[in-house]
């Protein structure tokens, strides 16, 4: 499923399945199902041609005849669904009811025919609108080009510029430096960052003055859609004009780079690359500038890490403004001061920053809008109120939103369909990243189309998570603590480095709000029963297919609400657990995501019989001690997911009891539990269609898993029960495993019960164990053992730590990431652990974190392929504690984080870091532990 199509590309599969699978069609039936995919298919590329043109570039009866093809795709597999799940049901055929509206004659599970006429009826009265509305290549008539958004930044004083010093000072440093070298490396800085940031100001404000101190210069904009010759002839132009006033039109792409390499050999420029896409627009300028020779720079501009990532050099990633520098901005250019906000504004001025987040452009809209509305608090909050429903009508709120709007076009489908379903969430809610791509893979957002051969589902819809990062749509929360639902605080960087959460910014939360009206794809009510986003006329839905209720109050008691609500997907709900409504309502349903809905119990859970089209479960808080008998019901049920079960207004958890019923669930792959006791005879075991477990340990748990053998990743958390007891069980258990890629052991388990484990599951790629400190090394982390795995945490205890444990490890052939705590380490000890250089010594580790009172320290080519560092600094650190920590022996180091003990080891890191020789490809963060 995606934007562009609606349900087609998870329709027409399950079409192709009707055809040859065993569902005793009647003679006449597959005819009809053949003639209605190759239909679909025909509109489904119709679709894609209309999806390829920004909205407001589309004509309006292309658009609602696209809507309405959408529409139809989306009760046509609702129809298909049932009729599949009936057939696969072993239920009479008599006991087949009536499906609503359009498919009201699908009697039983064999005789189709009727449904069938039906749906061909509807997409012939579509298909003959499509000929009549012509949708082809000229359905989409470009508008008028709006002037470049950019010029703005391009020509403002520098006087106007506020908060871009410190990252003008530490670049402009970087930009004087020559060392001799030609390479890449040292002559390309990218400059990468969300929309409206002001990589563009900050771009230009180094360029206009650096310029004057090269030989040559330029600056040019690449856009999103470049033209590449036409960039070309503008960088001979502004290299000398006068020479190349009168460039030759037929000069193709190759004369034009020969051109510019002819004028450049031999001289210092400095060429700023504005604005980079793609990598296929920054591969062919490249060449025109890449002999960058002595002491030339070139700076990069983009919105896409991946593309600064690849032009090479060093990538500067811009930061919001800080909260003083955001006050400083609005009252310059609304009260023409730097600090002059009238007492009676200082409260909705802070709200309304808040919103901005940092962002200079968000910042300048707001307060350009603002400017034109009487000052007092009243008008302000409207305005501000108004912004994030976007209700707001502004010139300048309409040019931001064209520029965030770019960035939402370049994506493909696919991620448009993602990032859209985002508009779901309330303003800086914390978004897991694991329930959200448990919804996309619930919603068909997810297909086997374009994976690659070995890739699960689960790893796409991470690379489309990572993806969305990288292109500054949403923020990934990897420093920021939070209370989990087991009343723990939590850090996002996983042990295994990877982000496990992310925010939307307000800005980008409001534009995918109106996108997803526009769009009829998610209908959110708020608590005073308003709808996010801008409603028109033509945007009033008969039926509702994604609802989102924040604290809402609004009723469902009206049977025309109930119809509303028959045909939706997709529920999710924040807070106010009564306002769930009533789940017979929802016929159709595939996600049920319950969030913070405190005080929650199987009550609210009455009819859960009713969503046999369910397949993801979230019950967030879910304060009950049992689930409900009819969970077995939930024949399509994929994902569920009750962790943070706790007794009402406290953070204590309960446990929860599975009833007999659990066991039907028999397409449930993964499961995410806490504290469970399972009903009487009913064996977790049996579950074998698993592949993702996390539960608490107790003896019955543990003997169990050995037998669910499709496991990929097993969580266990050891709670009270007496590991030791469990020794043989864990280790027989963990040992069946043989499909195994992630095991993560936590809490209160001292790994002596499986540090003498004989084998482990060849497959293991990720390993866990950060909770406790072994006093033995496990004989199995070996690179025999562990060829495979990718990322290892681990807790050591320093006294009976060898040397050749550290060897071991170094061996390990794929180690990309490595966690390693050393404990109990006196402070008095002055040795330091010592990182050697090895023909094969850790030849793949890109990430390091290591936490202990001992300092390590790096021979010369140690860790080679090294490119994070991660030191977290137990002891208090002296002048020259960090002598011989030897960052310059990393080669490949771009990033390091050290966290210091207390202000005056802060100063010690400052100070022994400040001359460090690398500083283009390296950022150093000194920070505090709390």
């Amino acid at each position: 499923m995606n934007i562009a199509t609606g349900a087609m590309n998870t329709l027409l599969p399950k079409l192709g399945e009707l055809l040859v699978g065993e569902y005793k069609l009647q003679k006449g039936v597959k005819g009809e199902i053949e003639e209605l995919e190759k239909e679909l298919k025909g509109m489904t590329a119709a679709l894609h041609k209309v999806a390829e043109t920004p909205v407001d570039q589309l004509d309006q009866q292309v658009k609602i005849w696209a809507s309405e093809v959408r529409e139809l795709s989306y009760d046509i597999e609702d129809a298909i669904d049932t009729f599949m799940l009936k057939c696969k049901g072993h239920e009479p055929a008599t006991s087949f009811k009536k499906v609503t509206n359009l498919f009201n004659k699908f009697k039983t599970n064999h005789q189709i025919h009727g449904v069938m006429k039906d749906i061909m009826d509807q997409v012939k009265k579509v298909s003959e609108r499509r000929d009549r509305y012509i949708v082809d290549d000229n359905a989409a008539r470009p508008t008028v080009v709006d002037v470049d958004s950019r010029l703005e930044a391009m020509y403002r004083k520098a006087t106007e510029l506020i908060g871009i010093s410190k990252p003008k000072n530490e670049l402009t440093k970087q930009l004087l430096e020559y060392d001799g070298s030609s390479s890449q490396q040292s002559n390309i800085i990218s400059i990468v960052g969300f929309g409206g940031l002001g990589k563009t100001t900050l771009a230009n404000s180094l360029f206009q003055e650096l310029k004057a101190k090269f030989d040559s210069y330029c600056f040019v904009s690449v856009s999103l859609n470049p033209d590449i010759n036409k960039i070309l002839k503008n960088i001979l132009l502004q290299l000398d004009e006068k020479m190349y006033s009168h460039i030759d039109e037929t000069w193709e792409t190759k004369q034009l780079i020969d051109k510019i390499r002819d004028f450049l050999n031999n001289r210092r420029f400095l060429c700023v690359i504005d604005d980079v896409w793609k990598k296929s627009a920054w591969d062919t300028i490249k060449l025109a500038v890449q002999d960058a020779k002595l002491g030339s720079k070139i700076i990069v501009t983009t919105r896409n890490k991946v593309v600064a990532e690849h032009a090479g050099g060093g990538v500067y990633e811009m930061k919001p403004l800080s909260d003083d520098d955001s006050r400083q901005l609005f009252c310059k250019r609304i009260f023409d001061s730097n600090d002059d906000c009238p007492a009676d504004l200082c409260g909705v001025t802070e709200k309304i920053l808040k919103k901005c987040g940092g962002v200079p452009l968000a910042i300048i809209t707001t307060a350009c809008l603002l400017a034109s509305k009487p000052r007092n608090s009243e008008e302000w909050d409207k305005v501000n109120k108004s912004i994030s429903l976007g209700l707001e009508n502004n010139l300048d709120v309409d040019k931001m939103r064209k520029i965030l709007s770019l960035s939402y076009n370049d994506l493909p489908f696919h991620l448009k369909t993602c990032l859209l379903s985002l508009s779901k969430y309330p303003e800086d809610e914390l978004i897991r990243k694991d329930v959200l791509i448990w919804g996309w893979l619930a919603e068909g957002f997810i297909t086997d189309e374009t994976r690659p051969v070995g890739t699960s589902l689960q790893e796409i819809g991470e690379s489309y998570f990572n993806e969305l990062i990288n292109r500054s749509l949403i923020q990934p929360m990897s420093e920021d603590n939070f209370w989990d639902e087991d009343g723990k605080v939590h850090v996002f960087w996983d042990e295994d480095g990877k982000v496990h959460a992310c925010k939307v910014h307000d800005m980008v939360l409001e534009l995918i709000n109106q996108l997803s009206v526009e769009e009829d794809f998610v209908t959110t009510y708020l608590s005073d029963g308003q709808q996010t986003g801008k409603h028109t006329c033509t945007a009033q839905k008969k039926k509702i297919r994604r609802l989102s209720l924040h604290n809402s109050n609004k009723s469902y008691a009206s049977p025309e609400a109930r119809e509303k609500l028959s045909k939706v997907r997709s529920i999710t709900i924040f807070g106010k657990v009564d306002s769930i409504p009533p789940l017979s309502s929802f016929h159709v349903l595939r996600v049920l995501q319950l969030e913070d809905c405190s005080g929650m119990d199987k009550n609210h859970l009455n009819h859960l019989d009713k969503l046999r089209l369910l397949r993801f479960l979230r019950l967030g808080h879910y304060s009950a001690t049992e689930l409900p008998e009819s969970i077995g019901k939930l024949e399509s049920l994929e994902t569920l997911d009750i962790r943070g079960a706790r007794k009402p207004s406290s953070f204590k958890s309960h446990k929860v009891l599975f009833p007999m019923s659990f066991a039907k669930l028999r397409k449930l792959l993964r499961l995410y539990a806490g504290r469970v006791k399972l009903a009487q005879g009913l064996m977790l075991g049996d579950m074998k269609s698993l592949q993702e477990l996390v539960i608490e340990a107790t003896r019955k748990v543990i003997k169990e898993i050995g037998n669910l053998t499709e496991l990929r990743t097993l969580r266990i958390v050891f709670g009270s029960e007496k590991t030791f007891e469990l020794k043989e069980s864990i280790q027989t258990s963990i040992q069946r495993l043989t499909n195994l890629q992630d095991l993560d052991l936590r809490n209160n388990i001292s790994f002596e019960e499986i540090i003498d484990m004989q084998q482990v599951p060849s497959g293991l790629q990720r390993l866990f164990m950060p909770d406790s400190f072994m006093k033995a090394f496990p004989c199995w982390i070996n690179s025999l053992m562990l060829s495979r795995l990718t990322t290892l945490s681990i807790c050591l205890d320093f006294e009976y730590l060898q040397s050749d444990h550290l060897d071991r490890l170094a061996e390990l052939p794929s180690l990309r990431f490595l966690r390693l705590q050393l404990a109990f380490v006196s402070e008095q000890l002055q040795e330091k652990l010592t990182i050697h250089r090895g023909a094969c010594a850790f030849r793949s580790l890109k990430d390091f974190q290591f936490y202990s009172s001992m300092m390590p320290s790096f021979q010369p080519g140690a860790m080679p392929h090294l490119e994070r560092l991660y030191l977290s600094i137990w002891t208090r650190l002296r002048r020259g504690g960090l002598n011989d920590l030897d960052l310059e022996n990393l080669y490949s180091l771009r990033h390091a984080t050290i966290y210091s003990f207390d202000d005056d080891s802060k100063a010690v890191i400052e100070e022994a870091l400040k001359d460090y020789p690398n500083q283009a490809a390296l950022k150093i963060q000194s920070m505090m532990m709390n």
